[in-house]
């Protein structure tokens, strides 16, 4: 996924804000479906694997809110810890959710040849598959590690073939975001136990996800004419687990439902002609390339954020 900052200057390290969500009087009829990616979580400690999934687990069934979650199977192999770091995805299974592919490793697309990329697919889909089924399921979601689908032509129409092959529908992104930036930073407040600086964190990736959400909804209605069926991407970490209803408020609060991922696939828009990108690109981008239209460029992360990454150090 791809990062884009401001660097403006900055005397005081200060919060900028984008605006106060001001209320929608009529609220637009809009759809989103949620997914996470890297299953169990981020972390990649057990303690804090499970406190992320509990919380992000009681929100989502607090709302109702029909979750796909990817997993890197690679992160339940520790030794002493397998069995208990699986039961974590048994959980969004237990929740009625469901869980999908995310490759074993999380491996990266443009460093590996395609048959390395091959074997590490089919790896990540074993214990998600056999949990599947305890629940009478079949696995049938993928999605690319970064978004990337191919460095070439013709790696990207072998992996297209693999993924048909054992058939897998690949989830794309419209609303892709740098969450996993403001993450970061949160992690690190949380264990220096800086409710200052986490607070303020969360502010800004609030409004931030905001800027985000309108800038795709614009985007849709200029290309599709009409707001295509969203699909959210965000990370199964700490920042989600402790404030995914704040994310949630302000999404119904432009007028959202959500939906499965399912359903969001049904929209036309999906089916339209994407463009290779070496880039993790929202869909609503690719459809635009492949008609020889530009990438429009995307809200950027708050310089209050981009000054953190570079100074803040618990």
């Amino acid at each position: 996924m791809k990062i884009l900052f401001t660097y403006a200057a900055l005397v005081v390290l200060t919060p900028t804000f984008y605006g106060q969500s001001q209320p929608v009087r009529e609220k637009p009829h809009r759809e989103v479906a949620v997914t996470f990616d890297d299953l169990p979580a981020t972390n990649t400690v057990l303690s804090q694997m499970t406190s992320i999934t509990v919380n992000l687990l009681w929100t989502l069934k607090k709302h109702s809110i029909p979750a796909v979650g990817f997993v890197n199977e690679g992160k339940l192999n520790v030794p002493g810890e397998i069995e208990e770091r699986t039961e974590l995805l048994r959980q969004w299974l237990d929740a009625g959710l469901e869980i999908g592919n995310h490759t074993f490793s999380h491996v990266s697309i443009d460093r590996v040849p395609y048959r390395a990329y091959e074997d590490d697919l089919i790896r990540g889909e074993t214990i998600t598959k056999a949990l599947l089924l305890e629940k009478g399921k079949q696995l049938r979601y993928f999605r690319h590690p970064q978004l990337r689908t191919g460095p070439t032509r013709e790696y990207k129409k072998s992996l297209d073939s693999l993924l048909a092959a054992r058939n897998y529908t690949v989830a794309p992104v419209t609303i892709d975001n740098n969450e996993y930036l403001f993450a970061a930073l949160y992690s690190k407040a949380k264990t220096r136990n800086d409710s200052t600086i986490m607070s303020s964190i969360v502010r800004e990736y609030v409004l931030y996800m905001e800027t985000v959400f309108r800038h795709f909804e614009r985007l849709s209605t200029s290309f599709l004419g009409y707001e295509v069926k969203q699909i959210l991407l965000l990370h199964a970490n700490e920042l989600n687990a402790d404030h995914f209803e704040d994310i949630v408020t302000m999404v119904k609060n432009r007028g959202y439902r959500f939906i499965s991922l399912e359903h969001a696939l049904k929209d036309p828009a999906y089916r339209l002609p994407e463009a290779r990108s070496k880039r993790g690109l929202s869909w609503l981008h690719r459809w635009r390339l492949a008609q020889g239209k530009p990438v429009e460029p995307e809200p950027h992360v708050p310089v209050y954020i981009t000054k953190l990454l570079r100074t803040y150090d618990p």
